[in-house]
């Protein structure tokens, strides 16, 4: 069986004062069991003060993660925080791994090696990935997945991409043992009796804007072209535009429908090329109709309150992690921390450990339409994993 410990901090000044408190919520001497690793998510505020780095290297084990903004657990909720979260076992085993650094060329062979490498220290197949995902631009999530899909042989992968929103400095990282990159995927793996339950919501398609309009030109994760004019163009006359004139909200989602049989594409989109193409966070396709996602703080909220329903009907079971499509808290609006201050309100005195997170892409398994279960990268999207 699995436990969750968890434990957080907010000091943002002293990495030995904040490492300290870490240590002293989770109180490793009496509750740490055979096998153990750690989960760390924190604001970027974090890693320049050092404080990331020291409460890394004051746990006797790996440790692995990634910057992120807006978290709740029991007991404490905030926009800008440190998280832990341990996992310890007497009958599960932990394995963890980074990757090299991944471009657009070598992302199939660097993530099959990272999963062999990682891997190869278990002595039987594990039963969850647990990944933290690089934000790159050059680089899908989609395509991140997929490869790790083919590397584990389809076991259920879970995680999240890591977060970095600040427009004048986005620099989003992943973590391990103490050290931050930006170009590195990392994996936990779990072996052991880990049967762990899924939940997803992903964008309602219904809800879109009808737009008359087709992808003329794309190249990978880039729309160049919409209705045989620049893409940057298309989205200036919709006034998607901000102040500066150029760069487009990131507020909202494309949904894009292929016509092939399979369901529409929800991207988003990172950023704009000096050229004019729109940077997204999936491969995109020459022939798609593409059409403007549209969802209310109504829907953000009731897809949350539902989510926790069931995980609260199902018992909770050791623990869970939630995580959260940033996006999500910009529909908010006014209100950004309405989902954290639902989520706390609804598990109060909720008997387990757990722990949401905002995300720049959310990985979970889900089931295609012929039954069969693939991991699969989203975004827009709320998935929780209840071990």
């Amino acid at each position: 069986m699995i436990k969750l410990l968890t434990a957080y901090t907010q000091e943002v000044d002293d990495p030995v004062k904040a490492a300290g408190e870490i240590l002293e919520q989770l109180n490793l001497a009496e509750k740490r069991l055979a096998h153990s690793a750690a989960l760390l998510f924190c604001h970027s505020e974090f890693i320049k003060s050092g404080i990331m780095k020291k409460v890394s290297e004051s746990l006797p084990f790996e440790t692995l993660g990634c910057t992120s903004q807006y978290f709740a657990l029991a007991g404490a909720s905030g926009e800008i925080m440190l998280t832990v979260t341990v996992l310890t076992s007497d009958d599960t085993e932990f394995a963890a791994g980074l990757s090299d650094p991944l471009t657009a060329e070598n992302t199939e062979g660097r993530i099959e090696a990272l999963y062999q490498k990682t891997a190869a220290s278990l002595d039987a197949r594990p039963e969850l990935v647990f990944t933290l995902l690089p934000t790159i631009f050059s680089l899908t999530g989609d395509d991140m997945v997929a490869a790790l899909n083919r590397a584990c042989g389809g076991i259920p992968a879970f995680g999240t991409g890591a977060l970095d929103i600040h427009q004048d400095r986005r620099n989003p990282k992943t973590f391990y043992q103490g050290a931050a990159y930006d170009n590195r995927m990392a994996l936990l793996l779990l072996k052991g009796p880990v049967k762990p339950r899924f939940f997803s919501f992903g964008f309602p398609l219904k809800s879109v804007f009808t737009q008359d309009a087709v992808i003329t030109g794309a190249e990978g994760s880039q729309i160049t072209g919409i209705n045989n004019r620049s893409a940057i163009s298309f989205v200036k006359e919709l006034g998607l535009v901000e102040k500066d004139g150029h760069s487009v909200s990131l507020a909202f989602p494309l949904v894009i429908d292929y016509g092939d049989g399979t369901d529409p594409q929800v991207v988003v989109i990172h950023d704009t090329s000096p050229g004019g193409a729109l940077i997204c966070s999936k491969k995109v396709k020459i022939g798609g109709i593409l059409n403007i996602g549209a969802v209310t703080a109504d829907y953000v909220l009731e897809s949350t309150n539902t989510l926790l329903q069931a995980i609260k009907k199902n018992g909770g079971g050791a623990g869970f992690f939630v995580f959260s499509c940033f996006l999500r808290s910009v529909v908010l609006g006014a209100k950004p921390t309405a989902e954290i201050e639902l989520f706390q309100k609804e598990m109060s005195g909720f008997p387990v450990p757990y722990l949401l997170s905002h995300s720049a892409g959310e990985v979970c398994p889900q089931y295609t339409k012929s039954g069969e279960r693939v991991n699969q990268f989203s975004v827009f999207a709320l998935v929780a994993c209840q071990l």
